[in-house]
């Protein structure tokens, strides 16, 4: 009707639907849009369920640093170089577990929001550090690198340019300094590290959620629906 005095056009793709399966079954739809059936069970969604959407709303917001104001509200902290899976593991923590998370890159030229350093409003016990091997570490650079046409790219300018190597990213030097700089960071602040070199992502979820537990942070664990 809204459509309809708006003069917007309108396309009925539930409608027909619907109206044929109530025919099939002989019965109508009770109009009961907040319940689903798991197997002959019927289910509501619960207060966990809408807070686990939250979580993930508020976690894909502040990824990758971009909203260090919302520090202070993060049920948890990840810091880490890059490609260390911190982006992974917070969507796990949020769609999972129900945490809101924060995760900042720790870039070596740069450095951290000064948010982060604000002992009145951040809790070191919820700041955690990924720290990975070098090795590995290498490796997952280096074939990021070639995904994006990175070393192609470098290898055709400088031939014409005659320049030498432009990117440090993957070079195992830079990494053992980056990987430092990181380690010192966190061993002054008393933050957790987490080492998750050849670990699942749902390891160090768990991983995390038992710390948190052991340090009497609430949190939701599995949630249902």
């Amino acid at each position: 009707r809204m459509c309809a005095l708006a003069n917007v056009p309108i396309v009925d793709l539930i409608g027909p639907t619907l109206d044929t399966l109530s025919s099939y079954f002989e019965t109508v739809p009770n109009g009961v849009p907040d319940a689903w059936y798991s197997g002959r069970t019927k289910s509501k969604l619960s207060d966990n369920y809408f807070r686990r959407v939250e979580a993930v709303e508020f976690t894909l917001k502040a990824d990758d640093g971009r909203c260090p104001w919302l520090l202070p509200e993060a049920d948890v902290i990840l810091l880490g170089v890059s490609r260390t899976g911190k982006t992974p593991l917070s969507v796990v923590l949020s769609q999972m577990m129900g945490l809101k998370v924060v995760n900042i890159p720790l870039v070596l030229e740069c450095p951290p929001p000064k948010e982060l350093f604000d002992e009145d409003t951040i809790d070191s016990r919820r700041v955690f550090c990924l720290t990975i091997s070098p090795s590995e570490l290498k490796r997952t650079r280096t074939t990021r690198l070639e995904r994006r046409g990175v070393k192609a790219t470098e290898e055709k300018y400088s031939k014409v340019f005659e320049l030498g190597k432009t990117s440090n990213y993957n070079d195992r030097a830079y990494i053992l300094k980056d990987l430092k700089s990181a380690r010192d960071l966190v061993e002054r602040h008393g933050w957790t590290q987490i080492d998750v070199t050849g670990r699942a992502v749902e390891e160090t979820a768990s991983s995390i959620a038992e710390q948190l537990n052991e340090r009497g942070l609430a949190f939701l664990s599995t949630l249902d629906n």
